[in-house]
């Protein structure tokens, strides 16, 4: 069982018996405030009659009578009386200005006031900022004095340098370092989880020349995209775009090999968005691949399309390898060499605008390897920053393929999410990139 003491209950009592009584005294001088008051003439609730009203106008040396309107801003802020607010049938009491208009430095310095409603507490009057944390170059407090900072008037900003620096300069070293300046509106961020399969999750043969099993590899990717105008530059309605898409997947290995698969993709190049007519666009992509084999490939993308209006689109895609590379791969214990390269791909499409930044795109088409493809993409906008991103592609294989049928096929699908932390405007959907960063979808690898 716990036990309190004696005292500190003592002590609890007098503090909860002090603070009732501050705050009964507290309102009960404001109440006697409010009461003592004149009317204001213009409230329809005061609590006087006309005589009472009368009166108040004669105390503060203004009638109806009276059109010298210099005479009546003449008066100082200290002869103005507050507004009476009547107090409504509830009972409770409506807040009152006990300072018109607010004060200002030369109202605080003058009247001694520090405590009242936002009084010493502006921007420049008594807590400036930069007052003893100079800009860049200035070094010292001296920077205070003269005045320099606007609202410094009362004094206070000289005396809080004065007493920061305790009447010395302060020592510094100048720091000559670009500021840089980013327009977020020209990025977007995404992530999300992927799952996708190509003939290089099945490897090459073992020593005696039978085939390995495989599986799909599922994981994780993230990444950014960025557009930019060029107008400026070169005087064209163009614009780039740069982006980078890092996956790692198989988290957990596979039969043949205990390894993660990483991949890097980058994608850039030049594009031009219309309202109406020709929209055209080039990129080059480049795939980093590090898992039982590591391999640097580079691929071709492009695309030709006609805006038949603000919202419908037509037009034609194509990808083209434009390097083969022979990597060694070690599985299972055993190691071996193979040739791959990115699969040529031509695609018809038709893409639904949504909004400033989404879209729903349908393609399909065929690759170099006798492959038919077909897929979609989308971008749904959720809110002012935030879209959703779904995307599949399904490469069926012919019948003249020197690989088995399910080792031929491939397939890509992509869930995720992309954050835009600049609003995107209107006038801004022309320098948002025209393609996505590359994945197993848009760069499809196969073994020779």
């Amino acid at each position: 069982m716990i036990t309190i003491p004696r005292r500190l209950l003592c002590l609890v009592a007098c503090f909860i018996f002090a603070f009732a009584s501050l705050t009964l005294s507290s309102a009960d001088a404001a109440d006697q405030l409010i009461r003592s008051r004149p009317v204001s003439q213009g409230n329809p609730n005061s609590l006087g009659n006309n005589a009472t009203t009368q009166s108040s106008r004669t105390q503060s040396g203004w009638s109806p009578q009276s059109s010298n309107r210099t005479a009546q801003q003449s008066h100082s802020a200290a002869n103005r009386q507050p507004t009476l607010v009547a107090r409504p049938a509830n009972g409770s009491v409506k807040q009152v200005g006990y300072l018109d208009g607010g004060c200002d430095c030369d109202a605080c310095s003058t009247s001694g006031v520090m405590g009242g409603p936002g009084c010493g507490m502006e921007v420049s009057c008594g807590l400036e900022m930069g007052c003893g944390l100079e800009e860049y170059g200035v070094c010292s407090c001296d920077a205070c004095s003269g005045n320099v900072m606007s609202g410094c008037d009362s004094g206070l900003c000289d005396g809080g340098c004065d007493g920061m620096c305790g009447g010395a300069e302060i020592d510094c070293f100048p720091l000559f370092l670009p500021i840089l300046r980013v327009d977020w509106s020209r990025f977007s961020f995404f992530a999300g989880s992927q799952s996708f399969k190509s003939p290089l999750n099945y490897p090459a043969l073992d020593a005696v020349g039978d085939p390995r099993g495989g599986s799909g590899s599922f994981g994780y990717y993230q990444g950014f995209n960025e557009g930019r105008d060029l107008r400026n530059w070169l005087g064209l309605d163009l614009s780039a775009q740069l982006g980078v898409r890092a996956t790692q997947t198989n988290l957990e290995g596979e039969e043949f090999t205990s390894g993660r698969m990483h991949q890097v993709f980058v994608t850039g190049g030049f594009f031009r968005r219309v309202d109406y007519g020709l929209q055209y666009g080039l990129v080059a992509d480049y795939l980093n691949q590090d898992w039982y084999y590591q391999s640097d490939l580079l691929q071709l993308r492009g695309e030709l399309s006609w805006k038949v209006s603000a919202c419908h689109e037509f037009g034609f895609q194509f990808m083209t390898g434009m390097t083969d590379q022979i990597v060694t791969t070690e599985a299972g214990g055993f190691t071996s060499s193979e040739t791959i390269e990115p699969v040529d791909q031509y695609r018809v499409f038709y893409r639904r605008t949504l909004g400033t930044t989404g879209h729903m795109t349908a393609f399909l088409g065929g690759t170099s390897e006798e492959h038919f493809i077909w897929g979609s993409e989308m971008e749904i906008p959720l809110q002012t920053n935030w879209s959703l991103l779904v995307g599949s592609a399904y490469f069926s294989p012919g019948d003249d393929t020197a690989l088995d049928a399910n080792q031929a096929e491939g397939w890509n699908l992509s869930l995720g999410f992309a954050f835009r932390p600049g609003v995107t405007g209107p006038k801004q959907r022309y320098r948002n990139p025209l393609f996505n960063v590359a994945d197993n979808g848009s760069f499809f690898v196969f073994r020779q």
